[in-house]
């Protein structure tokens, strides 16, 4: 398997090193049996990851329904389950099965009501970049990810969803969102700089990082998780690709510089 991205884990733990990005991540720790309970306990919904993973791949979203009862949703599948011990059951077989070691380690995130565009979950892909000569990052570019219907994850291959512009996304979000979006988009901006600049203190040769963000329905930005190799084919797809060349040029100069 081919994986340059870095643990989520460890980056997880990076970004928690800042205390100006501590309010944006949610909760997180590794998997075991006891955190997912004591998590779901807590928050009610989670989402379990693998530490090493890409394109939403083999993520599951566990609800506690009840007392004893709970549901796993994957890709757009939903499983109830009548006891803690046929959920944990499913979860560490649906783990042990997964083809490459490196993906059998996985992690517990709260999981975040994200805001909606037609009733679909949407995050947002932030790229951050730096020229190799300079110190300063800079967000080079934003889109919205849409979840396909009923699916976990708004990556768009994985889950069916589409791609839209930010500002699209926000002003068929709720109204308190709608109506500050700016000031949101600017929100994201901060905290992503900071975060970004949390990782490079740890991967120093990085020019490039992307970091998937959600807006939660009362408009508080989250850092759902950062990737040092991420994709800019979303871009592409957006009907203005002045964001698209925009990082494809910078990538470009960095090669070429020795």
């Amino acid at each position: 398997m081919r994986y340059t991205g870095g643990s989520k884990w460890k980056k997880h733990k990076l970004m928690m090193k800042n205390i100006k990005v501590q309010p944006h991540l949610p909760e997180t720790a590794k998997f075991t049996p006891e955190i997912l309970w004591n998590y779901l306990r807590k928050y009610n919904k989670v989402v379990l990851k693998p530490v090493i993973g890409r394109k939403g791949r083999n993520i599951l979203k566990v609800s506690r329904l009840g007392e004893s009862q709970y549901e796993i949703h994957l890709k757009n599948k939903k499983i109830i389950f009548t006891s803690e011990k046929e959920t944990l059951a499913y979860i560490e077989k649906f783990i042990r099965n997964r083809k490459h070691i490196l993906q059998r380690t996985y992690i517990v995130q709260r999981y975040i009501d994200l805001a909606t565009y037609e009733n679909k979950p949407f995050d947002i892909r932030v790229i951050v970049q730096k020229r190799k000569e300079s110190r300063e990052w800079h967000v080079t570019g934003m889109v919205s990810k849409v979840a396909g219907k009923g699916f976990v994850v708004t990556n768009d291959r994985s889950g069916g969803g589409i791609i839209l512009p930010v500002t699209s996304a926000l002003r068929k979000a709720n109204d308190d969102i709608a109506r500050n979006r700016k000031e949101i988009m600017k929100e994201i901006e901060r905290v992503v700089l900071i975060a970004t600049k949390e990782l490079a203190s740890y991967w120093k040769k990085q020019t490039i990082m992307g970091l998937d963000v959600g807006i939660d329905r009362e408009g508080h930005v989250w850092i759902i998780e950062g990737n040092l190799c991420p994709g800019i084919k979303s871009f592409y797809k957006l009907n203005d690709k002045t964001m698209y060349r925009r990082i494809k040029n910078i990538r470009r100069e960095n090669k070429k510089i020795i």
